[in-house]
Parts: structure tokens; C-alpha cells; sequence
């Protein structure tokens, strides 16, 4: 079973600093890749003719959208007929509250998502009919979202000077789902123009002048948000996720062609501290779950600039670019399983149209390939087309013949280092999912959307779990205040990563990895300084030797400590039934194979414990719980070395 993941699902980032880009501060380059290429290219006067290209695009969507087969119309219509009747809900002070009150932010956020998909479903239907049918419905959708006190969540409205009480009128915020409605009311109106004029003139005029009074204004006189690039601080998917939006708002809605111009050119300029703070490696530092609102909104945000200036504007000789784009299936392990280190989930599906834009943009036949792989595996339904959200639903329905006419397959590929990012995955054999497959890191605790887990990795068998990353609860309050680190799921003691002198890894960029190299299948780096000073511990070097012969993994330790206060612990995270009674190997049972941990039983005594998972987030990936391992070391001692191997045993 997987976790879906969507526009509006609990993606969400509170606007509060964990960590920040490792490109920002690694990369150490102004680029400008964007900005260059829009001056180089003519800059305004690349934009002339957005009148003809609105005109171009809205005829092509209406033409593939009738062109649809009968099946797919019919799904599309029976889902818009149910929410003919769909009882909008409502959006009281005291729900927004709750976030403020007792950190809850699911209930409101899951009822204004509710409004945005229906209408998103509701639009898709009258597009399909054309007769009105849905338009009354339509505008109470459009009506009620336009009444909202404000179009922020209650996790980001902190950005205002009131704090995070209720929205200040009078002072409007852009933050993720602010941007993400903005987009929706513009592909609306762009869609259902003459319709909903026909309707009342007022509703088009009342779409503009919330587009300008929440979105349009607040862009262009602000500087100081944060997620802009220009406070001084590191930027992540909120950047090119926020400008992507207000780019769609700008080329879709905006007729002063002085102010649509101005809005381009800061897209732009904002979206170069994205691309500024990236490794050369493209390695995304928020996972691959994050990676559809990081590079995958970076793509988009280039297509729409490259088909808008009538295709002037072209970033298809940009390796790193490229490199952004080909790190989503250089994390994947099989089907919906990616490697999810940082607030990642283990199993999630990236947006198939962004995949294929990557892959269009740079002819790379596996990103192409890879996004069908993607497309089948999000709706193995090929009549179904999905409306997640407006734009989705517009991508989906453009893409939907060269999704269906691409071969369907992941590049398995069988090595994949990404030197900055300090990631390397691994699989016994190329091209298939079958084998061992391997990912480890290093890195620092400073990343974006951080946990504690220098020296972490993972091993799954015929693509199935086995060593595992438990992954990110839930979103609260608490995920993203000063208490986050007390979430036993961000703690290095409850990943793969020893727990020294009774101490863990702390949060913050001077704990990092040191020495970290890697060559033909062997990884090493000292995590000594992932540790703070209580933790006593002079050098810790951990290495792996994967081995794709024998299907097997192994793990070698030497360190050194400045004091001896309690053993030390070797913590192990798996999903699969663990078996500890033979001293000196531990089989973990999987389906298709089991895992045999072996370690010498003179050094270390082992243990298991189960955590339960109630988590609404985490149980669909994991079920009721997970298992810890530890290995306890036996000995005291200031120095010493050992090693644990894993191999993979076909039944």
C-alpha cells in the first residue's frame, strides 16, 4: 500500500526553518541560469504575444479534452455529477484556531483541500459537457473560496507581524497554498470565462480582484518573504513551488502587460535562488516525496516560460538541470518505493507529468519512460484521467498520448553517486528490481526538512523493505517548532545510526559527516562530528562494502572515544519480523527472501523491540509497527573496531 501524493495532501512545510538547502551553502555559486537566459533572449519582449499563446493554449486544451475516448469523458462526468450535490464545508474561526490552540492542522486543512478538489472535478466535468450543467455549482465553489478570510493555511499565516492568530487584513501573505488557490481561480476563469460571465460578469471580476489584492500586490511590493530569496536565508520547494504558481497566475489572468511583465521578470529572479542553491550534482536535499514541489515545480516553471515566449526561452542544454531532473529515479527502489531519507516518505509516486517534461525537455528516454512507468503505476486505469487540482488535471489531459504511446519502465540503474549530496544508492543488478538494493548517506542536520540520520541507510529485497527509514510522521504543530527533535522519528536512535555513550546526534549544520568518500561499491566517512561533545567520541568511521555478487551488505565501524560513560548501541529499523535467538545472526523474514544479519556475539548483545505505529501517515506504509535492532556492545573500551554483514537469502 502506498501514500498518495497530491497537490493538497499533508506536503506541507510550516514556514519555519529545519535545516536548510545543502546546495545553498555547498554550492557556493550565483548562477542565474534563469535570469541569463530570459535577458539573453530579448527579457520583455519575449512575452509579446501572450495574447496568441492563451488563445493557442486554450483551443488546444479544448480540442484534446473532446478528444478524449468515451470512457475517460464518462468517468469525468459521473465524478463532476456526484459533486452536483456536494455539500460545501465550512471554514469557521474556530477551526482555523485549532493550529494556534492545540497544533492541530489536518481538520482545516483537509476541508479547504475539500473545496479545491471539487471544484477542480466539477470544472474538469463542464469542459467534458459544455451545456452549463455544472456552472451553478461552479460558481459556489469559486464564490465561497473567493469569501475565505484568507487563502493561507493556519501552519503559515506566522509569517504576518499578529502572529499566528486569524489573517490580518491588512496585511495579505503568499505562502504555499495561497499560491496553490491562486493557480486554481486562474486556470478557472482561463477555462470558464465566457461561461461564467454568462453566468454573472461579477464573478470574473471579483476572480481578478482577488488575484490582485491577495496575490498580484503582495508579490510585487514584497521582498521580505522569506521563501523569495532575498531575506537571507537558504530557500526550498517553497520558492519555485510559490513562483511557479504566481507565473501561472501571471501568464494566464493578468492583461496590464506592464504589471504581467514585472511579474514574469520576479518569478524569474525569485526562482534563481532555487536553482542558486542546488549542488551540481541535482541531488534534492528534501527527498523524493518533496522532489515534485522542488524540481518538479522547477520544470514546470521552465515550461511554462519556454512555451509562453513562444519557445525563445530554452534551459534544454542545462546539465544541471538535467541532473535535477534525474534524481527522481536515481532514489527509486521499485514501484512506489523510494529512498526517503529527510521528511520523505518510503512510498509515494512523483507527478508523472513533471517526470516527462524532464524527459522531453532533454530527450533523455529514461525520464520518459519513467514517467509512464509512473503514470500506469498512479492510475493503472488508463481511461481515468486524475484532477487532483486544475493545473494537474490540465497537464494530464495534454500529456495523456505521449504517457500512453511511451514504454512504461524505470531505469533501475545500478549505481548512482551524488558527491555534494553525499547520497549513494545501489542495486545487485541493473536494470531489474530484483536483487539487493542498497542507499546510504552522509550529509549534515541541517538539511531541509532534517532528521537526525548521518550514516543512515537502507536495504530492500526484490524491492521489498527490509532495513528501513521509518520516514515523517503526520504534520502538527510540533513538527516544525523547537520541540521537533522530541518526535521519536526524527531522532538518529530510531534510525540506522549508533546511539554513543548513551548520547545521539544532534540538529544543526557543524554536525555533519567528515572524510566521506566513495568508490567501486565501498562508502566511508567519520559521523564523529554528527555527535555533540557529551557524546565523548573522538572519530567514528563507518563504512560499507556492497557486495552485488553475493547479494550482501557490510558494515565496518572503527572508532574512538574520549571517555567511557555506558556501551554504545548499533540501532537497526526494519519492517520485517526479526528473529534474535541465535546468538551472532538475526533473519529477518521477508516474502520473497530473508535478510541475515550477522555480527560476533563476543562484541555485542542484541535486541528487539517493536514500536506501534497509530500515525495516519505511517501506517499505510509500515501497518501496525516497526522492529528496532540494537546490538549492544559488550566490552568497555576507548577504542575498537567491528562489523556487521547483511546478506540477502533467497527461500
Amino acid at each position: 500500500m502506498h501514500v498518495k501524493k497530491l497537490v493538497c495532501t499533508v506536503l506541507l512545510f510550516s514556514g519555519i526553518s529545519i535545516g536548510g538547502n545543502v546546495g545553498a551553502q555547498d554550492a557556493g555559486k550565483t548562477r542565474n541560469y534563469l535570469y541569463e537566459e530570459y535577458r539573453q533572449k530579448g527579457s520583455d519582449a519575449a512575452f509579446k504575444n501572450i495574447v496568441q499563446w492563451r488563445q493557442q493554449r486554450y483551443k488546444s486544451i479544448v480540442e484534446q479534452i473532446a478528444a478524449l475516448p468515451a470512457a475517460s469523458r464518462a468517468i469525468l462526468l459521473k465524478e463532476a455529477d456526484k459533486n452536483l450535490s456536494f455539500s460545501w464545508p465550512s471554514l469557521p474561526a474556530t477551526l482555523y484556531l485549532q493550529y494556534r490552540d492545540n497544533g492541530n492542522r489536518v481538520n482545516f486543512e483537509n476541508a479547504q483541500f475539500e473545496r479545491r478538489k471539487v471544484l477542480a472535478a466539477l470544472v474538469a466535468g463542464e469542459l467534458v459537457e459544455g451545456k452549463g450543467k455544472y456552472i451553478p455549482q461552479i460558481v459556489n465553489g469559486l464564490w465561497l473560496i473567493l469569501e475565505e478570510s484568507t487563502w493561507v493555511l493556519p501552519a503559515h499565516i506566522g509569517a504576518q507581524k499578529a502572529g499566528s492568530d486569524l489573517p490580518d487584513p491588512e496585511e495579505p501573505v503568499v505562502d504555499l497554498f495561497a499560491g496553490e488557490t491562486a493557480a486554481t481561480l486562474s486556470w478557472a476563469q482561463f477555462l470558464l470565462h465566457d461561461q461564467l460571465d454568462k453566468f454573472s460578469p461579477v464573478v470574473n471580476k471579483r476572480i481578478t480582484y482577488e488575484l490582485q489584492h491577495r496575490i498580484v500586490e503582495p508579490y510585487l511590493k514584497r521582498t521580505d518573504f522569506w521563501w523569495m530569496g532575498w531575506a537571507g536565508r537558504s530557500v526550498n520547494n517553497w520558492n519555485i513551488w510559490i513562483n511557479t504558481n504566481v507565473l501561472q497566475t501571471a501568464l494566464l489572468g493578468i492583461n496590464e502587460t506592464d504589471i504581467r511583465n514585472k511579474v514574469i521578470e520576479k518569478t524569474i529572479r525569485s526562482a534563481d535562488n532555487f536553482v542558486n542553491g542546488y549542488p551540481e550534482d541535482g541531488g534534492c536535499d528534501e527527498g523524493p516525496t518533496y522532489w515534485g514541489h522542488a524540481g518538479g515545480k522547477l520544470i514546470e516553471f521552465i515550461d511554462l516560460l519556454n512555451s509562453a515566449s513562444a519557445h525563445q526561452l530554452s534551459w534544454s542544454n542545462n546539465e544541471l538541470i538535467h541532473r535535477i531532473g534525474a534524481y527522481i529515479y536515481k532514489m527509486h527502489v521499485d514501484s512506489s518505493r523510494f529512498v526517503n531519507f529527510a521528511d520523505a516518505s518510503a512510498s509515494t509516486i512523483p507527478p508523472a507529468h513533471t517526470v516527462y517534461l524532464f524527459g522531453a525537455a532533454f530527450h533523455d528516454p529514461l525520464l520518459v519512460n519513467f514517467a509512464a512507468y509512473l503514470s500506469r503505476l498512479e492510475s493503472p486505469d488508463t481511461n481515468r484521467v486524475k484532477t487532483p487540482s486544475l493545473a494537474f488535471f490540465v497537464y494530464n489531459v495534454e500529456l495523456r498520448n505521449a504517457l500512453l504511446s511511451a514504454k512504461a519502465a524505470a531505469p533501475y540503474t545500478a549505481e548512482n553517486w551524488l558527491p555534494d549530496l553525499q547520497v549513494l544508492s545501489l542495486r545487485s543488478e541493473a536494470g531489474v528490481s530484483k536483487g539487493l538494493f542498497f542507499a546510504a548517506q552522509g550529509g549534515h542536520n541541517a538539511e531541509s526538512h532534517n532528521h537526525n540520520d548521518v550514516g543512515n541507510f537502507v536495504l530492500y529485497m526484490d524491492g521489498k523493505p527490509a532495513i528501513i527509514d521509518v520516514g515523517v510522521g503526520t504534520y502538527t504543530k510540533q513538527t516544525f517548532s523547537a520541540d521537533r527533535y522530541k518526535l521519536w522519528f526524527m531522532q538518529s536512535q530510531w534510525h540506522n545510526c549508533p546511539t554513543i555513550n548513551g548520547v545521539q546526534q544532534r540538529d544543526g549544520r557543524q554536525f555533519q559527516a567528515t572524510a566521506v568518500q566513495y568508490s567501486r561499491n565501498k562508502l566511508s566517512m567519520d559521523i564523529a562530528a554528527a555527535y555533540p561533545e557529551a557524546a565523548m567520541v573522538q572519530s567514528w568511521k563507518r563504512t560499507f562494502t556492497f557486495n552485488p555478487a553475493k547479494t550482501s551488505l557490510q558494515l565496518s565501524e572503527t572508532y574512538q572515544l574520549k571517555d567511557w560513560k555506558e556501551p554504545f548501541l548499533l540501532h537497526f529499523m526494519t519492517s520485517l519480523d526479526a528473529d534474535t535467538h541465535t546468538p551472532g545472526r538475526i533473519l529477518l523474514k521477508g516474502s520473497t527472501a530473508d535478510l541475515l544479519l550477522t555480527y560476533d556475539p563476543a562484541l555485542f548483545e542484541a535486541t528487539a523491540e517493536q514500536e506501534e505505529i497509530k500515525d495516519g501517515r505511517l501506517s499505510p506504509v509500515w501497518g501496525e509497527y516497526v522492529t528496532r535492532i540494537s546490538l549492544k556492545a559488550r566490552k568497555q573500551a576507548l577504542t575498537g573496531k567491528h562489523s556487521v554483514e547483511f546478506v540477502m537469502r533467497r527461500k
